[in-house]
């Protein structure tokens, strides 16, 4: 159906896409500043720990991530409809869930934390470090799942101002606290963890507080209460979003197939990688912010059956993330040994980080592109193309560590990452003709 509204300007979308790019940016400098002040301890081992047990709590968190995703998208087509029912459904099916799956998070943590460490193996010595920093961290499961739904549904419905701000300050308030904590008050990896935990506590009481403000939008009617007492649609969430949990799972499996190379080849290797990772993923995290703009007007596109703003919509994304390719390739290669010094003063650390610089130049010529594309598909609620391009990209990475490491070391192993990147993006501009089928 074709809809008559006036085009999607460029500053139109990046009005929407550029404090979404701030507001996610914050989010991997947590892990950076984290990692750059155990990269300032006496040897690699604080890094490898907290980068351990980082990628476990990204892996139970990535997991539900269909929490953030679905409550934008379902939030910003009831946006599109101007309904208030489902508005509310949209905010408080999924908090509900959020904490039936944290009470099950804390139930199967020690399990996990073992299973975990014995599957990574990086030496008795990190193990200790990583479990002293796991068991701070999995107290704040509540508050990570209850922020991904209240961020989620304030960005769907278009309060973009408040989720910039309520980001941005948890996230100041974390890395403040961290520096506090390691530098002032010595607490070294429990510094660390207890400043993740106290800020993403304050960050979800700054998104009730800002929900509260704008209840006007929402209406708990006996409709809404019905839906919402009906065990069986918080299991319907899950199967809907099925595709995307397949979707984690396979993230996920890349993750940590990459660390558990990484601690095979060897403390020092894994050190040095977390650090690249940490550069890597803040570049992500902003192609990331270009993604959610994408997923919010691809949702108001949708709620309203309007093709063109979806075509316009994908024009300026994909024009936005071609400028934000080639300045980021070009600031990484003018600077990248700058950002790995400013996570380390390790001199051999340095040194294997700068030997595998290239992928810093590399990942953000290969990686955007499938990172916008999965905001739009999120946006209209094609999940099915998501699935299916991560089941390719997880074995070709499979294949590629078995193969090119196995030859090259970590070189082999940085290619296949970087690669399994690029290959998400073919995959998912194929699939393109899918996506414009919801609108027939």
């Amino acid at each position: 159906m074709e809809a008559h509204t006036a085009p999607l300007t460029h500053r139109q979308f990046l009005a929407v896409t550029l404090p979404l790019m701030l507001s996610t940016a914050t989010q991997p400098l947590l892990g950076a500043v984290n990692t750059a002040m155990m990269g300032h301890m006496e040897d690699g081992r604080y890094i490898a720990a907290v980068a351990l047990g980082v990628i476990l709590f990204n892996s139970i968190y990535w997991l539900f991530g269909f929490l953030r995703v679905s409550t934008t998208t379902f939030a910003a087509q009831a946006c599109g409809r101007h309904n208030s029912e489902d508005s509310t459904v949209a905010l408080l099916r999924p908090a509900l869930l959020a904490l039936l799956i944290s009470a099950g998070v804390w139930g199967i943590y020690p399990w996990l934390f073992d299973y975990y460490a014995a599957f990574m193996n990086p030496g008795d010595d990190v193990v200790r470090l990583m479990k002293i920093y796991c068991d701070w961290q999995i107290w704040g499961a509540p508050f990570v799942l209850g922020n991904y739904v209240l961020l989620g549904w304030l960005m769907g419905q278009m309060h973009v101002r408040t989720n910039v701000a309520i980001q941005i300050s948890t996230n100041v308030l974390n890395i403040v606290l961290a520096v506090l904590f390691v530098y002032g008050w010595g607490w070294n990896i429990v510094g660390v963890a207890a400043a993740y935990l106290i800020a993403q506590a304050c960050g979800c009481a700054a998104g009730i507080a800002a929900i509260w403000r704008v209840r006007a939008s929402l209406r708990l009617s006996a409709l809404v209460r019905r839906q919402l007492s009906r065990a069986s649609a918080y299991v319907d969430i899950i199967k809907v979003n099925a595709d995307l949990m397949i979707r984690t799972l396979c993230l996920l499996a890349i993750n940590n197939l990459f660390a558990q190379t990484g601690s095979r080849l060897g403390t020092d290797v894994l050190a040095a990688n977390a650090v690249l990772l940490e550069i890597i993923f803040i570049m992500a995290y902003l192609a990331d912010g270009i993604a959610n703009g994408m997923s919010v007007f691809t949702g108001m596109a949708r709620g309203r059956s309007d093709v063109t703003l979806w075509r316009r919509t994908l024009t300026v994304g994909l024009h936005t993330a071609a400028v934000y390719m080639g300045l980021t390739a070009i600031v990484m290669a003018l600077t990248g040994d700058v950002w790995i010094a400013l996570m380390t003063d390790l001199s051999h650390i340095m040194a294997l980080a700068h030997q595998y610089r290239w992928a810093l130049i590399a990942y953000p010529l290969c990686a955007p592109v499938g990172l916008v594309l999965y905001g739009m598909y999120t946006g209209i609620g094609e999940t099915a193309s998501i699935r299916n391009m991560m089941l390719i990209a997880v074995a070709v990475f499979v294949l590629g560590d078995l193969c090119l490491t196995a030859r090259w070391g970590n070189d082999g192993l940085w290619l296949t990452y970087v690669g399994t990147y690029l290959l998400e993006s073919v995959i998912l501009t194929a699939f393109l003709p899918k996506a414009r089928a919801h609108f027939a």
